[in-house]
């Protein structure tokens, strides 16, 4: 079980944002050895491709090895949910159609990264996608 940093811990369950977002610590090692204390932030949006659907997704960030103070771990999760939203826009925001900023979702990318067009194999990939 990873440590849980002293001024993290109570802030966790304190958290409140968008109606059915959640928030959570996980700990989670990989069979590689990566992983350790997670915060998890499941989002509860439309879905991009048919906004009828809502989705729920978990959004899981490993918790720094750090002795933060209790204004930069706050600061810290403000940060982690600004990426979700980030990754958010990059999902609903189009140009002629065209997702120009789409998360890359496949194993290895990180889809907190905006990034520009690339190419719609890319860009069209599920979550675990390789």
């Amino acid at each position: 079980m990873s440590y849980i940093p002293e001024h993290l811990a109570p802030l966790v369950p304190a958290i409140t944002y968008k109606p059915g977002w959640t928030f959570g610590r996980r700990d989670e090692v990989e069979p590689d050895g990566s992983g350790g204390l997670n915060l998890d932030i499941v989002s509860d949006t439309p879905d991009s491709f048919n906004f009828d659907r809502r989705i729920r997704v978990r959004h899981s960030f490993l918790v720094p090895p750090a002795s933060y103070n209790r204004d930069v771990w706050a600061a810290w999760i403000f940060d982690r949910i600004r990426d979700v939203e980030t990754h958010e826009a990059g999902e609903f925001f189009r140009l002629h159609g065209v997702r120009e900023f789409a998360p890359h979702h496949g194993n290895g990318e990180d889809p907190y990264r905006v990034w520009h067009v690339s190419d719609w194999a890319t860009a069209a990939k599920s979550s675990g996608d390789a």
